[in-house]
């Protein structure tokens, strides 16, 4: 059932606003821009950091937001186990939050500012009535694997170096595959637990469509793929050793992942919740360590 809206405004409902944003929850997708970051030749700027805020607070913060306002969801989402009323508030507030990141893009440079954009847009068609692409299987992994994937990846290159020609080359062109395709593994097993109210909304996302098996079957194929890609990289840049080490947190990816598939349960949404959290965490947390290490390293 959907939660009807709460129309009083009070210390609480903007405790439950800050909640919306799941700030937490947007780290986990770090990685892709840290990955750009890293392939664009690394290097700590005032551009760089204005774009990892500008995407990470505003953006992402402000899509998820704005997708909390039109869904909500009484049960588990990406971040929270058992989301706050949603507040009028929170649509002006989601809206605000992405228009400010597109200003603070401005001060980047053009390419950033239009990657920005276009991923301001998307988030728009993603979760509102009138276009929901949220609604349709393919659609919605289109703009997944688009916005949180190639477009990410194109920002953090757009802001280390200032221009996205250099990025059609072969480490560009697949390392932006990666990111979509690594992006596009973990997304639909964050729907194994928002089966019921996707499905009474209407929603054919692909847990809907395609169940937990088709699901699973799409997160491994993708790991996979993306990972191929991430190594073949990792193993041109930085040599072997690199990409056997990224390779075990992959492979380590997929065990997860099977564990996952052993052991999913419909009937426990919560429990499907903390599983996929958790797998999600750590295949974030490792990447991102990783990504960190060598960006520090200075060997971009």
């Amino acid at each position: 059932m959907r939660r009807p809206p709460d129309n009083h405004v009070g210390a609480r409902d903007l405790k439950n606003i800050l909640a919306h944003l799941r700030l937490h929850f947007q780290l986990l997708l770090a990685p892709v821009f840290l990955w750009g970051w890293l392939l664009a030749g690394g290097g700590l700027s005032a551009p760089v950091i204005i774009g990892f805020v500008a995407f990470h607070f505003f953006l992402y913060s402000g899509a998820t937001a704005f997708n909390s306002y039109y869904d909500r969801d009484v049960g588990p989402v990406g971040g929270l186990a058992r989301p706050p009323p949603v507040n009028p508030l929170l649509l002006p507030v989601s809206l605000a939050l992405k228009v400010v990141g597109w200003l603070l893009a401005a001060f980047v440079n053009l390419p950033f500012w239009f990657a920005y954009g276009a991923f301001f847009v998307l988030s728009i068609a993603y979760s509102h009535p009138r276009v929901r692409l949220k609604a349709h299987t393919l659609t919605s992994l289109m703009v997944v694997g688009f916005g949180q994937g190639a477009l990410a990846f194109l920002a953090a290159w757009a802001a280390t170096r200032g221009e996205l020609a250099s990025v059609r080359s072969v480490e560009g062109v697949l390392g932006a595959a990666a990111a979509v395709l690594l992006i596009l593994a973990l997304y639909p097993l964050t729907q194994l637990y928002q089966v019921d109210e996707d499905a009474a909304r209407g929603d054919r996302t692909v847990a809907v469509a395609w169940g937990a098996a088709g699901c699973f079957t799409f997160a491994l194929t993708c790991t996979i793929l993306g990972g191929l890609a991430m190594l073949v990289v990792l193993a041109r840049r930085f040599g072997l050793a690199d990409a056997l080490l990224v390779g075990l947190g992959l492979a380590l990816q997929l065990a997860a992942i099977g564990w996952l598939k052993r052991g999913f349960d419909s009937r426990a949404v919560l429990a499907t919740y903390r599983r996929v959290m958790g797998v999600n965490a750590f295949s974030s947390s490792a990447l991102g360590a990783y990504l960190l290490v060598r960006l520090a390293s200075g060997s971009g």
